[in-house]
């Protein structure tokens, strides 16, 4: 027996059946990898479209807010021309806005940044004061009729822009942390405070949050 071409063939079949071993466990490596690959930019894809979603949703809200802030004090205005001219106010017109309003505060609760949450805060409470004070408002009382106007178109009016400056830079539309945004807001709360006190000047600043 020729034990050199025993050896050669032996080489041989083992060769050929270690490539097709090592053939095979590269492929199924192979295969592994594409796999999880796929899945990586398949949870990419995912998280990417999460994002996009929370986006859209987040710009949704903040419009929303920005419209029914702006509705309401249109309504809260229209309602104390009416009140005040001799005419008979549209009340559900009026109660409707403050609703939507509120409705859209609470989502945007969800979803604003805290900086973005205090000035939507406080625009929604200086809106309730002007809404509370319409409805209690004596029509012939002329210098609460001027003061409650004076509210609306000033400080109201201030505050409805200065959210709107707010949602823009919260959604990276306008630069981010502006220092003068954070100090109007401030004024905003002090014209708050002086409308609500102008009957209650002995009563503290904290006390006249709690009131409104």
């Amino acid at each position: 027996m020729d034990w050199t071409n025993v050896a050669v063939a032996s080489i041989t079949v083992v060769g050929t059946l270690g490539g097709g071993i090592v053939t095979q466990a590269f492929a199924i490596r192979s295969k592994r990898i594409d796999a999880k690959v796929q899945r990586d930019n398949r949870a990419e894809e995912l998280r990417e479209l999460a994002r996009k979603e929370a986006t859209d949703e987040k710009r949704a809200v903040y419009a929303d807010l920005n419209t029914t802030a702006h509705s309401c004090r249109t309504a809260i205005r229209h309602y104390l021309d009416e009140k005040s001219g001799g005419r008979t106010p549209d009340l559900v017109r009026f109660e409707e806005a403050r609703e939507a309003l509120r409705v859209s505060y609470s989502r945007a609760q969800m979803v604003v940044s805290d900086r973005a949450l205090d000035f939507a805060s406080e625009v929604n409470r200086c809106l309730d004061i002007a809404h509370r004070t319409a409805l209690e408002l004596d029509e012939d009382d002329a210098a609460e009729v001027a003061a409650l106007y004076r509210f609306l178109d000033d400080s109201v009016g201030f505050g409805v822009r200065l959210l709107r400056r707010a949602i823009r830079e919260d959604l990276g539309i306008e630069p981010g942390a502006d220092a003068d945004l954070g100090s109007r807001l401030v004024s905003l709360r002090g014209m708050r405070h002086e409308f609500v006190g102008r009957e209650r000047p002995d009563v503290p600043a904290q006390q006249l949050d709690d009131l409104g």
